[in-house]
């Protein structure tokens, strides 16, 4: 006798095995599209995934697509104490895109992209995808009428400058896509015609920002960025938030992978209206060294303060300074100098950053630069010194090839040299350095009446005949470098010098008397 009520749940059995084989090959079928869908996505774009903690999980993605999807990049790295800097290159025909990823020792990374065409026309799109779907806050940087945060909890669907956002997990800057026409000598023109807008789409997992380089035979295309898994900016110091205001480089100034540029002059050559200029002073990585510490102001200072550094030791020539590269029609007038000269403020600026980076973060290619440009500055001082009474020694500004004239000797210009021997003798006890500085300081005391005006400003400079310069003297810079004399002279001499604070004195009745 058949059993009917057996036969219809072994019916039902199998109608249930064969919906889960149904629903299995169909899952199968669908993820084997999907795979399909991702693979054709991966093979026309370069991905770079960032796995800030290195869990395996990346936080951060940075695609390109366009022709780099075509072409294998050539990869290099460069090594520091405490970052390293992994470059990849793409090229094909008169095509280029380099992205420069700087993965710092706190864990944040920089990324520096440059793309250039040199016979047509060609865009890249580039999305940087961030895998944190929160907003805690939003800050872009307003310039009028002084430079302030505009802060916000939201990302705009489309925005034109550097924004900073702040997620429940990750925290990060998202530069513009910015377009230059290369004009030599480190001179870039930036053309804001040629740049689009940054596109913001929020998803599930997170945000993914659109950008496009935009580059022709004229005109390159840069970006940069910082991503990280810690705050980059302390909004709550307002020190902090009002410092990261005056370094940002993104409106006056600008940052690229070779350092900082600054608004050029309009006595520099080349030039045009719009355009910036490598300046070798850092003086924002000079800046940044006072708020180093991530946990009160943020990761953005020693980032900074960290690429800026090195930067510094790729661009030391092998004479070992700093090379202003425009050329300055006043001193090429004047002296007869060209491109590429030694403008010893800016190196004496510089070099004062590096020694303090190095104090703060010990790092061997710093100290090798730092070594470098003081067998330099020794061989500067004795070629190019000039005798001042007994002891003294004067050195000219700027140097330019054997073919220049000696050019006048500004009184900040030689403190500042004096101030960094003085420091570096301070750090590592070295006599020469002590010595040297001494010989400068011996030249101030012997024309100290020469430095001081009736109405007790100071002269901004001395020719070689020493009459004065007709140049004005900063407002306060020449007395605040002098300050600082005096404070290393006290402490490696017990005392202040006298001659130092007369010029201090007659500074400050200048000063008063325009209040």
């Amino acid at each position: 006798m058949i059993d009917f009520g057996k036969v219809l749940s072994e019916r039902r059995q199998m109608k249930t095995m064969i919906a889960r084989w149904f629903g299995l090959l169909l899952s199968l079928c669908l993820f084997i599209a999907l795979a399909t869908q991702v693979s054709a996505k991966e093979a026309s774009m370069a991905f770079f995934p960032i796995d800030l903690d290195k869990d395996g999980i990346p936080e951060f993605r940075i695609e390109a697509s366009g022709w780099v999807a075509d072409v294998t990049p050539s990869v290099t790295t460069d090594t520091y104490e405490h970052a390293v800097y992994t470059h990849y290159q793409y090229k094909k025909g008169g095509l280029s895109f380099r992205l420069t990823l700087a993965r710092m020792e706190n864990g944040s990374v920089l990324y520096f992209v440059q793309h250039t065409a040199s016979d047509r026309a060609v865009s890249i799109p580039l999305r940087i995808l961030a895998f944190d779907p929160t907003v805690v806050k939003t800050a872009q940087l307003s310039a009028v009428p002084t430079k302030t945060w505009k802060q916000s909890s939201y990302i705009p669907p489309v925005f034109s400058s550097a924004l900073y956002v702040d997620g429940e997990r990750l925290f990060y800057r998202i530069g513009q896509a910015e377009a230059y026409a290369p004009l030599g000598y480190t001179v870039y023109k930036q053309i804001r015609e040629k740049e689009q807008p940054i596109k913001h789409a929020q998803a599930a997992n997170g945000h993914t920002f659109s950008l496009v380089l935009n580059a022709d035979a004229k005109t390159e295309a840069v970006t940069w960025g910082m991503l990280g898994n810690q705050p980059l900016i302390r909004w709550d110091n307002e020190q902090a938030a009002a410092k990261a205001a005056l370094l940002e480089l993104d409106k006056d100034k600008k940052l690229r992978e070779d350092g900082a540029y600054y608004p050029n002059e309009s006595t520099y050559r080349p030039y045009a209206p719009g355009s910036f200029y490598r300046n070798p002073a850092n003086g924002d990585g000079l800046h940044a060294l006072s708020f180093l510490s991530t946990e009160e102001n943020g990761a953005f200072f020693v980032n900074l303060a960290t690429h800026l550094a090195y930067a510094a030791v790729k661009n030391q020539n092998k004479e070992g300074y700093w090379e202003t590269q425009p050329r300055s029609e006043w001193l090429n007038k004047e002296y007869k100098i060209g491109y590429k000269y030694m403008d010893n403020r800016r190196n004496a600026d510089n070099a004062t950053f590096l020694l303090r980076f190095t104090q703060a973060m010990p790092d061997a290619a710093v100290q090798h630069a730092l070594r470098k440009w003081n067998a330099y500055l020794t061989r500067y001082i004795a070629m190019h010194g000039m005798k001042i009474g007994k002891y003294g020694v004067f050195v000219p500004d700027y140097v330019g090839s054997a073919e220049t004239k000696r050019t006048h000797t500004s009184l900040n210009h030689l403190v500042a040299i004096m101030n960094y021997l003085y420091e570096a003798y301070l750090r590592d006890q070295d006599e020469e350095k002590r010595e040297l500085g001494n010989k400068l300081l011996a030249g101030i005391k012997a024309t100290q009446e020469l430095w001081v005006m009736p109405n007790h400003n100071l002269y901004y400079a001395l020719y070689p005949n020493f009459t004065p310069h007709p140049y004005p003297d900063y407002l306060d810079l020449t007395r605040n470098d002098l300050l600082l004399s005096q404070y290393f002279l006290t402490r490696i001499q017990g005392e202040p010098d006298p001659v130092l604070q007369y010029l201090i004195d007659n500074k400050n009745k200048w000063l008063d008397s325009q209040q």
